[in-house]
């Protein structure tokens, strides 16, 4: 009997249900591979039900994402390589970089493994990118012009009630400027099989945005950290998050853990993603801490911000630098980059000690969380997925 034979009996003798099941436990990389198996595993596991469903799955059950990074305005490749493996770094065991063409593109958003790419400043286009299938969408034109100059920030998300995913671009301070046309020239592209442009209104409160412009997507929103100008002074900053619902095209904005600076701490902390938390890591060198990690246990209820830990002086990190926390693996693990000098490091959270430190060679470049998936980026374009 011939192997192909065997692989087709084998799975005659499993239940379709149960083979599904099995197969949704496993990681995209095996996936992937188990594809070439027989016709019916690569139409089941090429379906966009069962990504999905495998979607789903690796929500619940959190495995380690992927970094992901471009560094701007440089000819290159899209990187990334598994926080895990920066984790468990060592000379016996080095990390594994994967890399995408991407010459003239930056990446502006993450969401369900796929990366938003923009081409060209003013932007050209927009291309969706999977790095775990190694798939891409043609690029669509970005075909809206906007008055802001480079004074923008921007997010892409998913809008599960609709099923579409989104990309907004906003005005920073828009809502400072009494030009109407600038006021309310929020948009957001739709893709989709006649992928379309919309303006939606700004809010009417004041604010501006510090630092990054990229939004966190989280729990159907779109979420960026800025501050109040009309009341921030030298040693108090208001700041608080911007948030963006996707369903419902609307601007909010909700309290920060801390919102005093001065003697308490010294810069805008960076927003990032703990476990589909939103999270915020405050420097304090004015205190016996260096920082301290607060995440947001439930999207939208400002009450369940939760200090999750604090790192202490003596640990062999300088007291002096800006820590954007990344990813906590399941034996305590804190994997974190050094804004200041660009490298990573691993602090263990029990033992309270510093494990490792990891150089990173691009200094500048902007990082992303992206979890592994099998999302087609060509799904949502109606056009045929390119291999890259």
């Amino acid at each position: 009997m011939t192997t192909r034979m065997k692989h087709l009996e084998c799975e005659d003798n499993l239940p379709r249900d149960l083979i599904r099941e099995i197969l949704l436990r496993l990681p995209v990389r095996l996936l992937l591979q188990l594809k070439i198996v027989c016709r019916s595993w690569n139409s089941l596991i090429s379906s966009p039900e069962f990504a999905n469903h495998q979607l789903q799955r690796s929500t619940l059950t959190q495995p380690p994402p992927l970094l992901c990074w471009k560094v701007p305005k440089r000819a290159g490749d899209v990187m990334h390589c598994s926080s895990q493996s920066l984790i468990l770094d060592r000379q016996h065991q080095p990390t594994t970089f994967g890399s995408h063409p991407a010459d003239g593109k930056v990446i502006w958003g993450s969401c369900n493994g796929l990366l938003c790419l923009l081409q060209g400043y003013p932007f050209d286009t927009l291309t969706l990118l999977n790095p775990s299938t190694r798939s891409v969408s043609p690029s669509v034109p970005f075909e809206c012009s906007h008055k802001c100059g480079k004074l923008v920030f921007f997010g892409f998300g998913y809008d599960i009630l609709h099923d579409q995913y989104k990309f907004v671009m906003g005005c920073r301070g828009s809502s400072l400027i009494t030009d109407s046309k600038v006021r309310s020239g929020a948009i957001v592209f739709i893709f989709g099989a006649n992928p379309f442009w919309k303006t939606v209104d700004h809010p009417v409160f004041p604010y501006d945005i510090h630092g990054t412009s990229n939004g966190i997507f989280v729990s159907g929103t779109l979420n960026w950290i800025v501050y109040d100008p009309t009341i921030s002074t030298s040693y108090e900053f208001e700041w608080f998050l911007l948030t963006f619902d996707l369903r419902t095209e609307l601007f909010g904005r909700l309290r920060l853990p801390v919102t005093r600076s001065g003697y308490d701490f010294s810069e805008m902390p960076p927003l990032q993603l703990h476990n589909n938390c939103l999270s915020v890591c405050y420097p304090t060198p004015h205190m016996p801490i260096i920082c301290t990690l607060w995440i947001m246990k439930e999207h939208g209820v400002e009450t369940s911000w939760t200090k999750l830990l604090a790192i202490p002086f003596d640990v062999g990190i300088s007291p002096y630098v800006s820590v954007a926390s990344l990813y906590i693996s399941q034996d305590h693990n804190l994997l974190a980059l050094n804004q200041s000098d660009g490298n990573f490091f691993v602090y263990n959270l029990r033992q309270n000690q510093l494990v490792s430190r990891v150089p990173y060679e691009h200094f500048g470049a902007c990082l992303f969380l992206c979890q592994e998936s099998l999302v087609s980026p060509s799904h949502y374009c109606g056009l045929k997925t390119i291999q890259v």
